[in-house]
């Protein structure tokens, strides 16, 4: 299939899904690129501003009319410091209301509420690789679970450390079926269509939660549910349930949504979060680079304080040819042909043809940054139980180890089996690892 039939299949199955979803800009399909997504009929702004442009879009979607001057435009709190503007009807498209709002306000000042893709691609939003079916007598994921000993000695396994990830919730089966996903819970999702067939991106955060426990086998993962449609969710969404999963305990969050935005500004919803929450806190926020082969940046992937993770090659010896890349990707882990938990049924390919029918049993083999981010916070979580630091400072530690490790035409990179190879000050002369 060409990327341009990718490109329909996928942005097509988020409009049909969900109504209130459009793409930016509404010659996607002559452009073979969308630039972004959002929500019609809403707009982002900081609570300090709400009151001035609320008036402003009354005047704007009034165009002269007074009964139109006095109807009301919807105020609805999303998160500290961020609320959302709502109105009715159709006569001015968002990004319309947008441009006039950035010439009265300043760029910026107002925001689209931005749809964010679960398997995220800077252009295109669909998968790296559809789930692809195992070889039956293969029972064990890719890369193994980790014993957690290091540099002989136990512990290296994520005991007590508390891992989030927000996706579209956990095959309920799951922790039933695979020893290294005992004790996995979360928001119970619905992986099925009317049919009876596997739901397109079904079974996406029952295999990251299954990569985080393949490198901390031991960690606490808790999945929650964020409300998506066809793979996209919406930001104030997003980051209701990351606050959530924070409220819950989590040291590390894996926010496996990621997008363009708006004229690649920073979204309001989590540079909130960041200043209302995680800055006051010793927790790490881990998120995929993408998949469109861009060098484009990608939120929350993207912001300093989130760890971005791009995706190697099955080998590790170069980047995946689906990732995105550059400056702004902290690290790069494995992402191609993983092998995890997934759901049991029948799946039909929505993006390979012709059409095929695959019958799964709990495991598949699937590729994407999406799968690369959670080894990496997995790393995160096992170095954090076998030295006792915290999430900043493990991963400060193993980003460390990446940069001094790094692969000319990548950049930092870490393999599963590197998290006790991190430098450790001080350290032992002729040490590699944290063991000394």
């Amino acid at each position: 299939m060409s990327e341009q039939q990718r490109l329909e299949e996928a942005v097509d199955l988020i409009l049909e899904r969900d109504p209130r979803a459009a793409a930016y800009p509404p010659s996607w399909r002559e452009d073979g690129r969308v630039e972004y997504f959002y929500r019609r009929n809403s707009i982002l702004v900081r609570t300090a501003d709400a009151e001035q442009v609320r008036e402003t879009l009354r005047g704007i979607l009034s165009q002269g009319d007074e009964s139109a001057q006095r109807a009301d435009v919807g105020h609805l709190p999303v998160i500290a410091g961020v609320v959302k503007l709502e109105w009715p009807g159709d006569d001015f498209s968002t990004p319309e209301i947008l441009e006039q709002l950035d010439e009265l306000h300043g760029v910026g000042t107002a925001t689209p509420v931005h749809g964010l893709s679960l398997c995220p691609n800077s252009g295109h939003p669909c998968p790296a690789t559809e789930p692809a079916v195992i070889a039956s007598k293969s029972f064990s994921p890719v890369p193994p679970v980790s014993d957690g000993i290091c540099c002989g000695t136990h512990g290296w396994d994520g005991d007590g450390v508390v891992v989030g990830v927000v996706d579209d919730g956990l095959f309920q089966e799951a922790p039933k079926m695979w020893p290294w996903m005992a004790g996995v819970y979360g928001d119970p999702e619905n992986p099925f269509d009317a049919n009876k067939f596997i739901e397109p991106y079904a079974g996406h955060g029952t295999f990251v939660a299954g990569c985080v426990r393949s490198v901390a086998p031991h960690a606490v993962v808790q999945v929650k549910r964020a409300e998506e449609l066809a793979g996209l969710a919406y930001e104030d969404e997003i980051i209701r349930r990351m606050v959530e999963v924070m409220d819950s305990g989590a040291d590390v969050i894996v926010c496996e949504f990621d997008g363009i935005t708006r004229l690649h500004l920073p979204m309001l919803t989590f540079s909130a979060f960041y200043d209302e929450y995680l800055r006051h806190v010793n927790v790490v926020v881990v998120a995929p680079a993408g998949n469109d082969t861009s060098r484009l940046p990608t939120y929350p992937a993207a912001y300093s304080w989130v760890v971005g993770v791009g995706a190697l090659s099955a080998n590790g010896t170069y980047r995946a040819d689906f990732t995105n890349y550059g400056g702004w990707v902290d690290v790069y882990a494995p992402g191609v042909d993983l092998v995890n938990a997934f759901v049991v049924g029948d799946y039909k390919t929505i993006h390979e043809h012709p059409q095929q029918t695959r019958h799964f049993d709990g495991l598949c083999n699937w590729s994407g940054t999406s799968f690369s981010a959670p080894l990496v916070a997995g790393m995160i979580a096992a170095r954090m139980s076998g030295t006792g630091e915290n999430a900043p400072q493990a991963t400060e530690a193993l980003l460390r180890f990446a940069r001094s490790q790094a692969v000319p035409g990548v950049g930092p990179v870490l393999l599963p089996d590197q998290v006790c190879r991190t430098p450790q000050e001080p350290r032992r002369t002729g040490c590699d690892c944290a063991c000394g």
